[in-house]
């Protein structure tokens, strides 16, 4: 069997990888979702613990893969190439890709405790960013992952982007009238 050959750090670099792109892939649904509010209006505070909840999961699945490639004898993996874009020395693009989602999945999910000093507009607008996270933590999987090539990544993409798509654009066609606005719950993501 050819994972018996594989170093354990890439096996675990490649499992955590997708765990958090899923976990992330999730966060992202539940945000549109609750944007949207096709979730419902009353359960925006619960869905916002899982929300949270996601994000975080999915970034502590990104810290045990950006570790475990730093131990991966066949890639060489620095700090930097985990930590900077454009320092990998292997698929510097692809690499960079993830490095930036990851960065910016990370002020994102900070953004929920700097809330109250950048004020309701300006987290909303900051939250624009997770549609540039999303997008790049999927192509750095399509393009450095191993596990996605061919149908497989097909596959996965539409999984992944299908249902980003059609919240966004439920989030942008979605009749907003000015009382509507005034009555929407503060825990309102985007």
């Amino acid at each position: 069997m050819v994972v018996a050959h594989l170093p354990l750090a890439w096996i675990v670099a490649r499992a955590a990888g997708m765990v958090a792109l899923a976990l992330l892939t999730l966060s992202t649904w539940l945000g549109l979702a609750m944007s949207t509010r096709i979730l419902g209006v009353r359960r925006q505070k619960a869905l916002l613990g899982w929300h949270q909840t996601l994000v975080w999961t999915g970034l502590s699945m990104l810290v045990l893969h950006a570790g475990a490639l730093l131990f991966d004898p066949v890639l060489h993996f620095g700090l930097p190439s985990v930590l900077v874009p454009f320092a990998a020395s292997w698929r510097p693009a692809a690499v960079a890709m993830g490095v930036v989602a990851g960065w910016l999945s990370l002020m994102l999910a900070l953004s929920f405790r700097a809330r109250r000093w950048i004020g309701h507009r300006g987290w909303r607008l900051l939250h624009y960013a997770s549609f540039g996270a999303f997008g790049l933590a999927l192509l750095h999987a399509l393009s450095a992952g191993t596990d996605f090539a061919g149908s497989k990544g097909t596959i996965v993409a539409v999984v992944a982007l299908a249902p980003v798509l059609w919240l966004g654009f439920l989030r942008i066609l979605e009749p907003r009238t000015r009382s509507a606005r005034r009555a929407a719950p503060a825990i309102q993501p985007v």
